[in-house]
């Protein structure tokens, strides 16, 4: 288990820094090379810049995320573009609401996305191992069905109103 949480560490930090730095990026191009997806940039803009909104949006995903790590062990995009990038945005701007200072100055969103890859990883990673192979199998029948009707048609509900 500790060496679980080790390399999940390590893991998380580097990926979460590099989504983070690239997400941030996106919002200086073409000045800037960017290597964000613009999915997570129409996403990041979608929040406007709302704390709360990054969080909850964050958290439907790691749902999702969730129940793939414990049905098939494997990390989904959603970890990556859509947690990640959401709240580490999230964290800054608890602080400072101005978008400008927070979530498009990658500098600073290196720092958080490192943070929050690393305790998103950790938790993921230790929660599928924890899951006896019996109940992933379960998992697997239940929870990815469940998941993906909390992102399709719940969460545009929830936005739209």
């Amino acid at each position: 288990m500790l060496v679980i949480i080790i390399k999940s560490l390590i893991i998380g930090a580097l990926g979460g820094a590099a989504i983070a730095a690239g997400a941030a990026r996106m919002f200086h191009a073409p000045k800037v090379q960017s290597m964000g997806a613009f999915r997570t940039l129409g996403e990041l803009n979608a929040c406007k810049g709302d704390a709360v909104t990054h969080f909850s949006f964050g958290l439907g995903f790691l749902f999702n995320a969730a129940a793939s790590a414990v049905a098939a062990g494997a990390l989904t995009q959603d970890v990556w573009h859509r947690v990640v990038p959401n709240w580490a945005a999230g964290v800054l701007l608890f602080k400072n609401k101005k978008v400008e200072e927070t979530l498009q100055d990658p500098a600073k969103m290196v720092f958080a996305g490192a943070l929050v890859g690393a305790v998103v990883l950790v938790f993921l990673n230790t929660l599928a191992s924890v899951i006896p192979e019996s109940m992933s199998v379960i998992a697997q029948n239940i929870l990815g069905p469940a998941s993906n009707l909390m992102i399709n048609p719940v969460m545009p509900i929830i936005f739209c109103h």
